[in-house]
């Protein structure tokens, strides 16, 4: 179980909500937003019940149903409740309360299994629901990876998400879309979790070292070179351990947890993951992000340098890795001393 952090047995009065506002929303995701906002210390009974209207037993009982989907939440005689762990597995209304905390005002589906967050996103999209909004599931019974390869997805521990978008632009504004989004990603949890040792491998994967730690994955609907919808999706590996993972993909597979030997709160990362995610998006599609994306490159790079094999259909070729031009194509130097531009295929690093 992941842990909040503890503080001094005292208790805290969260901001003072419209009581308008409290009414609109689920009592349960109150509770969990009040102890949030509270972290490390108490949320008062007696504030829960006034705000709520209800009694300091009905919160009791409320406080229990949450214990019993899987929340850590102390009681401590004349200070209140505090929020002291969570499952792996989401909960909605602790996503909620975090979505609250992040500011997060859109749509978001949690699904407790699926085909594809991607597929799903998809459906929706086709099916006429406003964008933005994000998908979620707990489990993917055939998670999708690039060139039609199966993400390995089990249930509880990793995030599994997708992104709907209706962007309607031209598709030359956004062929560097998923290397963006990879190097905002990179950076966002190096700076949440500490791993300095996370970077990108062209074109769609979060590395460290040698093993994955996430996969992204861009699909579009594309009508006279104009992208009407399109789906961004991830697959994070966060509290899973490689040793529980398929034969043919442990040993070049490591999670979060793995890395850092800490258990992280899944809930903070989706919710934060999001908001980072719909962001970026935003600045690519209405920003000019080309040079910022060359100078956050040389920095995420996980390729830089090394000696790689590429194979683009039945094209095969070999070279070292050099950063990426303009268009996001892959800059490989040939042993004869010419550039060849990878813009898609399977890259392999050489020994």
């Amino acid at each position: 179980m992941a842990k909040y952090p503890k503080g001094k047995k005292k208790h805290y009065q969260p901001k003072v909500k419209k009581k308008s506002s409290i009414t609109k929303m689920n009592p349960d995701t109150f509770v969990l937003s009040s102890l949030l906002q509270a972290t490390p210390h108490y949320v008062s009974g007696n504030h829960l019940a006034d705000r709520l209207k209800m009694s300091r037993v009905g919160v009791w009982a409320r406080v229990d149903k949450l214990r019993k989907s899987g929340l850590s939440i102390e009681a401590s005689q004349n200070r209140g409740y505090r929020l002291a762990g969570e499952p792996d597995l989401l909960v909605r209304p602790l996503l909620d309360a975090w979505f609250k905390e992040c500011n997060i005002n859109y749509p978001v589906h949690l699904l407790e299994s699926t085909d594809s967050t991607n597929s799903e996103a998809e459906r929706l999209l086709a099916s006429g629901e406003k964008a933005p909004f994000a998908v979620i599931s707990q489990h993917q019974q055939s998670g999708r990876g690039r060139m039609g390869r199966t993400w390995y997805s089990p249930k509880g521990g990793n995030l599994y998400l997708s992104i709907g978008l209706r962007p309607d632009v031209a598709l030359v504004k956004l062929r560097t879309f998923t290397l963006w989004q990879g190097v905002t990603i990179a950076k966002f949890l190096k700076d949440l979790t500490g791993i300095d040792s996370l970077m990108v491998k062209w074109p769609n994967d979060l590395v460290s070292g040698r093993k994955k730690v996430g996969g992204m994955l861009t699909e579009a609907s594309i009508d006279c070179d104009q992208v009407r919808s399109m789906v961004f999706g991830i697959g994070l590996n966060i509290n899973s351990s490689s040793e529980n993972f398929p034969k043919e993909i442990r040993a070049n597979s490591t999670s979060l947890k793995d890395l850092s030997g800490t258990e992280w709160r899944i809930h903070e990362i989706a919710a934060k993951l999001i908001k980072v995610c719909m962001k970026s998006c935003q600045e690519c599609l209405l920003e000019d992000t080309g040079d910022q994306l060359q100078k956050d490159w040389k920095e995420m790079d996980f390729l830089k340098g090394k000696k790689v094999s590429i194979q683009s259909g039945k094209d095969v070729f070999s070279g070292s890795a050099h950063g990426i031009d303009e268009t996001g194509g892959l800059i490989v130097k040939l042993k004869n001393g010419r550039q060849k531009i990878a813009h898609a295929g399977e890259v392999s690093l050489m020994r």
